[in-house]
């Protein structure tokens, strides 16, 4: 029997929420402090809880399954084919999932079942119309993964490693996901990791690590099957495997060994702040990595980079080219990999445009690719105008953003080929990726041109004529230097608030300002007779409305870092038109915030039925 590991993980509070144009500001926790509340626990599957028998059966369902589908697509399981359903029922089980401990989850896919049964559902997948997720440039939900490897770029032997990541945009009411490491045959050779949560889906991740010396066979399987109930779409569940390692030909007894990736993009080549920033309708003069300001229909990043391989093998170019023209021809290959942006504020993803209804055809990617001379190193260059181009759907304000690349890396030697792969990403949550890029973030954010901005020595100057190198009037220090500009566009009703002062002041509905009475909050939630910080103390509102602005807008980031080292939280701000707000990185920030779901209590979001599982989940430790 494999131990039994387990660990609850609580959502954390997140802080705070800030001012208008530029955006600045002190917090009142009590009302500007949204906070993510979803409740994930995770833990490793227990071989024992299934019998001898429920055991071979598993098995036995398990290669039923993988003869019906493929390696590399996501299918919804037919639940009316027996062997399918008790699949599915004996992969939670695994994990500690029963109908005592979660009735509701249980129901539910019983409920599928019968409503499976009823379509007449016949033994086998489903009918296409039903198992297809439909190509579409929208946001999407996707169960996808994520790492793949049998540690061909790590100093340890026999080091696998297996990565599932689901998503949904919204978030969901529930969500169960695993991912087990076997070899070919079914055989178990590490934990099977699950995770669930209530009121989150945005962004899960989880891992599990595979001793390869555990079996005699050289090809690998991760897999990992997911249920998740969601407002939009109800309870759905899907499956997806790989598999890696031995393709054909005699077994031979050296491993492939593979470099440490050389990605030369995306990086943060501006700014140097540990941060690759991609501009959408807003440019800033110095970091703005990667400015998307002439192209307002999709998001596109760069990838480029190489990697080698130190063994005997070389990389299969008959097998590229295999990917190539099939790709070319419009023919799906799965197996060829796949390029995911995923929203974690927000939610879903997506992928490449030349998507089909179940998996990224990768095309974009694969005519891209470069082999050495003696094929022994494998290049990729996706810059300039060949950069990747994602669905239209990821081009809005959420912040941070995941980007993953699984590079599928056929191999060859002495006849025998070999499936490799490697994965770039940042998400902080995968055990391995082979390459981690650093945060890339994806925002807008800016004030409208004569909007006038308070000097150090206390005159006023129209934001669209600041530079780096001036320094602006601060409330809590002598002065901040303004380290960086942006200019851009906004192409959604500003809003105007005018003062009983006299005051007034044109900015985005995203720019938080403080209201006495209720801390930090977004310009979108300001209402006639909030009192706002002003130069001079509050200000009772007595205008609020929305105003189309066809101009330029405007923003700022202040404070060296020696400066904000001596402020406290949200005080690298200005004076906007009188207004005390804050700069571009207060405003990112809550822009961010504004993405998570309120506090409140959690059996008040969730929907009764789940309100029993949810508490037998409490007792769980």
């Amino acid at each position: 029997m494999l131990p039994m590991r387990r660990f609850v993980v609580m959502g954390a509070a997140i802080a705070g929420a800030c001012f208008g144009p530029l955006t600045g500001c002190s917090s009142n926790p009590q009302e500007s402090m949204p906070e993510f509340v979803g409740r994930n626990q995770q833990g490793v599957g227990e071989p024992g809880r299934l019998t001898r028998a429920e055991w071979s059966t598993y098995l036995s369902d398990q290669k039923y399954l993988h003869s019906i589908a493929r390696p590399d697509v996501r299918i919804r399981l037919n639940l009316a084919d027996a062997p399918q359903y008790r699949f599915a029922l004996s992969r939670l089980k695994l994990a500690g999932k029963t109908p005592d401990n979660s009735p509701y989850l249980f129901k539910a896919l019983e409920q599928r079942r019968l409503d499976h049964i009823a379509k007449g559902y016949q033994p086998g997948l489903l009918p296409k119309a039903a198992t297809s997720q439909e190509g579409t440039a929208e946001i999407q939900e996707m169960h996808l993964i994520e790492e793949a490897s049998v540690g061909e770029t790590t100093p340890t032997a026999n080091d696998g490693t297996g990565t599932a990541a689901t998503t949904f945009p919204g978030g969901s009411i529930y969500t169960y996901v695993d991912v087990s490491y076997t070899d070919a045959s079914g055989a178990a050779l590490g934990d099977l990791a699950w995770s669930e949560e209530f009121d989150g889906g945005r962004k899960l991740t989880i891992n599990t690590q595979g001793n390869l010396a555990l079996t005699s066979q050289r090809r690998y399987r991760i897999s990992s099957y997911k249920v998740e109930e969601s407002a939009a779409e109800g309870v759905q569940d899907s499956y997806i495997y790989t598999e890696v390692g031995l393709n054909g030909g005699p077994a031979v007894n050296e491993a492939p060994r593979l470099t440490a990736p050389t990605v030369l993009a995306p990086l943060d080549v501006a700014f140097n702040d540990n941060v690759i920033s991609v501009c959408l309708n807003r440019t800033w003069t110095q970091d703005c990595d990667y400015d998307l300001t002439g192209n307002p229909q999709s998001v596109t990043l760069p990838l480029k980079g190489s990697i080698s391989i130190t063994s005997s093998h070389v990389f299969d170019s008959t097998e590229i080219d295999r990917f190539k023209t099939n790709l070319g021809m419009g023919i799906a290959v799965p197996e060829a990999g796949h390029l995911k942006l995923i929203l974690t504020n927000a939610g879903g993803g997506c992928d490449v445009t030349d998507g089909t209804t179940l998996v990224a055809k990768m095309g974009q990617f694969w005519n891209r690719v470069t082999l050495s001379p003696d094929k022994k190193t494998f290049s990729w260059d996706l810059t300039g105008g060949n950069a990747a181009f994602f669905d239209d759907g990821c081009r809005q304000v959420q912040d941070e953003v995941k980007l993953t690349a699984f590079i599928t890396l056929p191999l060859i030697s002495a006849g025998t080929t070999y499936r490799s792969s490697i994965t770039l990403s940042n998400d902080p949550a995968a055990l391995r990726p082979d390459y981690v890029f650093k945060k890339i973030t994806v925002t807008n954010s800016c004030l409208a041109a004569g909007t006038e901005i308070e000097l150090a020595e206390g005159k006023p100057a129209a934001i669209e004529t600041l530079k780096a190198g001036d320094h602006v009037t601060n409330p809590f220090a002598p002065s901040l230097t303004v380290m960086d500009t942006a200019v851009g566009t906004e192409t959604t009703p500003m809003v105007r608030i005018r003062s009983e002062s006299g005051r007034s002041l044109l900015m985005t509905e995203m720019h938080p300002i403080q209201v006495a009475a209720r801390g930090m909050v977004q310009a979108r939630e300001l209402k006639k007779g909030d009192l706002v910080m002003t130069k001079t103390g509050p200000s009772k509102l007595v205008e609020v409305r929305r105003e189309a602005f066809t101009g330029k807008v405007y923003n700022v980031k202040v404070g060296t870092k020696a400066e904000q080292s001596a402020l406290g939280e949200d005080q690298t701000a200005v004076y906007a038109n009188g207004f005390l707000v804050g700069d571009g990185q207060i405003q990112k920030k809550y822009e961010s915030i504004a993405q998570q779901p309120r506090t409140g209590d959690m059996l008040a979001r969730l929907p009764s039925r789940w309100h029993r599982d949810y508490q037998l989940s409490l007792q769980r430790r």
